[in-house]
């Protein structure tokens, strides 16, 4: 049902984003059947950030993140990799380790601003609060293709040995130059340096490339017999 259907819309890190023909469905579900554009925004960016703090720890553990999707039942987050069994769990935990993030600050500023919590962003809030909350408690149900089903599993696997390093690599910002050496960068970044090369390096090259060719003339010139015409 998910794999056809899809609209781009625009791209995060390189990644297509793109929006399933069911969403609207989802929304006004979800909305109760009410016209709610400023709560369906809310609904979407919720989803949208789930699957990032999926696809930021699959980054850094520099595997490839294909898609992220948006449907109207939820989202996925498609990516390719040989990823161990703890790190599958561990990137099953993204995905509400970022709605946690999204519930603090959301609370923070409500409590912080209660009149903007009140106005017309109240239907936003309400999505990230009380929404996020009955999303978190739904996608960490033990059941497939709910992400409870890996995420749990992380729990007896944290006796293995270098388990540990696996949870270090996935949850710490990997530095840019790393990241840069993963195998899908590695042809975008030569072809990127091949375009940013500054003109100073391009003009040395011209002026060895003269050098040489006036070498070979100097070589040429020495060959030749005194008086004798090269064109003879």
């Amino acid at each position: 049902m998910f794999e056809r259907g899809y609209w781009r819309i625009f791209s995060w890190r390189g990644v297509p984003v793109r929006l399933h023909w069911t969403l609207p469905l989802g929304a006004l579900l979800f909305s109760g059947g009410a016209f709610a554009p400023v709560f369906w925004f809310g609904f979407f960016a919720l989803v949208f950030l789930h699957e990032v703090g999926h696809a930021l720890i699959v980054m850094n553990l520099r595997y490839r993140v294909t898609a992220i999707d948006i449907t109207g039942f939820g989202g996925m987050c498609r990516w390719t990799g040989n990823a161990t069994a703890a790190e599958r769990s561990v990137i099953a935990w993204g995905g509400v380790l970022a709605q946690l993030v999204l519930l603090a600050g959301a609370f923070g500023v409500a409590v912080a601003v209660p009149a903007l919590a009140r106005g017309w962003l109240a239907p936003v809030f309400s999505v990230f609060l009380s929404t996020n909350l009955y999303l978190m408690a739904l996608n960490l149900l033990p059941f497939p293709p709910l992400d409870g089903a890996n995420a749990w599993r992380l729990i007896p696997l944290l006796r293995r040995p270098g388990v540990l390093g696996e949870l270090k690599r996935a949850l710490l910002p990997v530095p840019a130059r790393v990241r840069a050496q993963a195998p899908w960068m590695r042809g975008r970044d030569k072809a990127a340096r091949r375009q940013t090369r500054p003109r100073s390096e391009k003009g040395m090259e011209a002026r060895e490339l003269a050098d040489m060719l006036r070498d070979i003339g100097d070589e040429a010139g020495k060959a030749r017999k005194p008086g004798k015409r090269w064109w003879n």
